[in-house]
């Protein structure tokens, strides 16, 4: 090939372009030639979804669910709510537009109001109570036993009582709690009474104490399963610092399980206030309660009555469910 002839050839580019049989040489020499030549290098090309595909997944994931909540949860409210303001007759309701349910309730003679207090006030003796008994049981369950398999083991053992129905539940209360209940026969038989207590059974102690049998579950599994999921590191740094075990629960633990307190807290607080099979069987009509209100006026066929105590009942419930979140200061905590 005769002297100065232009063959083509770049000897810098040969010298930073190897062989390419690895990515990851191909990403150097790339690298480097665009570098010395100025050159750049095309983006690698990426697979998107198309416009609106994940809105649409998202969409048909949350459909049924959604649908479930609006024939079974709001519809039935809406209902509730447009039946209240019915005109009550001998045989049902005729579809006359009235306020006289809510004004009746509202009455200075209506005894409802007092009876919404009771229940609200036993509501929240329960849910404190099944607080006090199921946060030591969760921290039991998810700190204390070292391996998951025998927490989760113990767990399901606490279940199993709940694997019966409610109403056997509640029943069981009277032998145990009456006045020849097992209760009363054991202690007048170690002499710490000489008759019965009455206090036991038919009281707003006895259906407090059933409700709390029922419904202590309810607050143990939220709990149990923020406990499980606690980041370890903050606690062992606060250990490290030389805080106290108290002072990591109180600092720590505590702040970390709110949500499961406050998620554990309403499912009590709001079972608790539209109880109707234990204030009927333990109460034995000396306990007022909304739900056994309702199922009179029902028996009765005085619905619209029935449906404005039952619609002033879930005002009652969302007031007391906001007012917790809003003492728990839970959108802060998380």
């Amino acid at each position: 090939m005769p002297d100065g002839e232009i063959t083509g050839r770049d000897p810098i580019r040969e010298t930073f372009t190897p062989e390419r049989e690895l990515p990851g040489d191909v990403a150097l020499s790339d690298a480097v030639a665009a570098e010395i030549y100025g050159e750049e290098i095309p983006a690698a090309p990426t697979t998107r979804a198309a416009p609106g595909a994940s809105k649409l997944v998202t969409f048909l994931w949350a459909l049924p669910g959604t649908l479930w909540l609006l024939l079974f949860l709001v519809a039935p409210v809406i209902v509730v709510l447009v039946v209240s303001f019915f005109t009550g007759t001998i045989t049902g309701f005729e579809k006359v537009w009235t306020t006289t349910n809510y004004t009746t309730i509202f009455s200075s003679t209506s005894t409802y109001l007092d009876t919404l207090g009771k229940v609200a006030r036993n509501s929240a003796i329960v849910t404190v109570v099944c607080l006090l008994i199921g946060y030591p049981v969760a921290y039991f369950l998810a700190v204390k036993v070292k391996k998951v398999q025998y927490a989760f083991a113990l767990f399901i053992i606490a279940l199993a009582p709940f694997f019966t129905s409610t109403l056997i539940r509640v029943e069981a209360w009277i032998p145990t709690m009456g006045e020849q209940g097992a209760v009363n026969s054991i202690l007048k038989d170690i002499g710490i009474i000489n008759h019965p207590l009455s206090i036991l059974l038919f009281s707003d102690f006895a259906v407090n104490v059933a409700l709390v049998q029922l419904l202590v579950l309810f607050m143990v599994t939220p709990i149990f399963f923020q406990l499980a999921a606690l980041d370890q590191s903050a606690i062992e740094a606060a250990r490290d610092l030389g805080a106290s075990g108290w002072r990591v629960f109180l600092h720590v633990t505590l702040p970390l399980t709110r949500a499961g307190i406050i998620i554990g807290s309403v499912f009590v607080f709001v079972l608790a206030m539209g109880d109707f099979g234990t204030y009927r069987l333990i109460g034995g009509g000396k306990v007022g309660s909304i739900g056994v209100n309702i199922s009179n006026l029902v028996s009765l066929l005085q619905y619209p009555q029935a449906a404005a105590q039952a619609a002033v009942l879930v005002v009652a419930m969302v007031i007391g469910v906001v007012v917790l979140l809003r003492f728990a200061k839970l959108e802060q905590g998380f």
